[in-house]
């Protein structure tokens, strides 16, 4: 029976580091949220989560870093996303399988070499798949239905909306979902993702860019992913999630209308920047501490 335990919070786990969330609680909401909208993609996130951490277990990684998720968040992402590109079929859950597995071998290297890599393996994976179905036309698109626009830019909405986002969702109750688990797990990082949400919608307003596309969470999703990152308590966490919700969103801006394959990459790069510039800091800080005697 504890082994069962172990097992679902593990994989729970893996759901929730989505959004850096080491908490089982966190990952079962995440579920409920991916399901709100499609039941099919919540098999998918389940389903690719347990490959990725099985794989993981199977090649005896890491223990600990089983038991914190960490071989599945990319293969849940994996395989929300491929559902969501395409329509379902045999080639779409095989390569869904593959890509889990690939994914837990990115992720174990990253973590040997020391190498932030957070969903860069979705990344890569996800964008090879679409690559390579698109130019062999192996799989079909699925039709994404257009959200009305709004009159006005709306912050709540924007806000929910680029929660859900970044699992490719797109309602606000699954929005609030992902908020909540957020939340019940680290409210300092749940309220950063907020307003960093908000922050990267102004500025993709103020840079005339699509209403509809502002108000549906499309430029601010990222940014969600970097306050919730790079948040703390003291006053330069805040600075820290600024730069890297700056970055982020250019870069959103850049891909998006030069008709690139965003996904997280935006995070992803702002993490590679900004990640190493606290780092810096931190050891400038530490030699210029004056020593006290005790």
């Amino acid at each position: 029976m504890k082994e069962i335990k172990t097992i679902v919070q593990t994989v729970l786990k893996g759901i929730g580091q989505i959004m850096l969330q080491d908490s089982a609680w966190t990952g079962l909401l995440f579920l409920i949220a991916i399901s709100y909208d499609s039941i099919l993609m919540g098999v998918a996130a389940l389903a690719s989560t347990i490959i990725g951490t099985a794989t993981a277990k199977v090649l005896k990684f890491e223990d600990a870093n089983i038991k914190a998720g960490l071989y599945g968040f990319n293969a849940t992402l994996i395989g929300v996303g491929l559902i969501f590109f395409f329509e379902s079929s045999l080639l779409i859950w095989a390569c869904i399988i593959l890509g889990s597995m690939v994914s837990t071998l990115l992720m174990e290297f990253s973590i040997r070499k020391k190498i932030p890599f957070f969903t860069f393996p979705f990344i890569v994976v996800t964008v090879i798949a679409i690559l390579v179905m698109d130019h062999f036309s192996l799989a079909a698109h699925n039709k994404i239905e257009a959200v009305e626009e709004m009159m006005e830019l709306q912050d709540f909405n924007v806000a929910a909306h680029a929660y859900s986002e970044i699992i490719f969702k797109g309602t606000i109750v699954a929005g609030l979902l992902f908020f909540v688990g957020v939340f019940l797990n680290n409210p300092t990082a749940a309220l950063y993702g907020f307003v960093a949400a908000i922050f990267a919608g102004a500025i993709a307003h103020y840079g005339h860019n699509s209403e509809r596309l502002i108000d549906d969470g499309m430029f601010s999703f990222n940014a969600v992913l970097c306050g919730i990152a790079l948040s703390g308590a003291k006053p330069r966490d805040g600075f820290y999630v600024l730069l890297s919700v700056l970055i982020a969103t250019y870069f959103d801006i850049f891909m998006m209308h030069n008709g690139w394959i965003t996904l997280t990459f935006p995070f992803v790069l702002s993490m590679w920047v900004v990640v190493p510039l606290k780092k810096i800091v931190a050891s400038f800080e530490s030699k210029t501490q004056p020593l006290t005697n005790e």
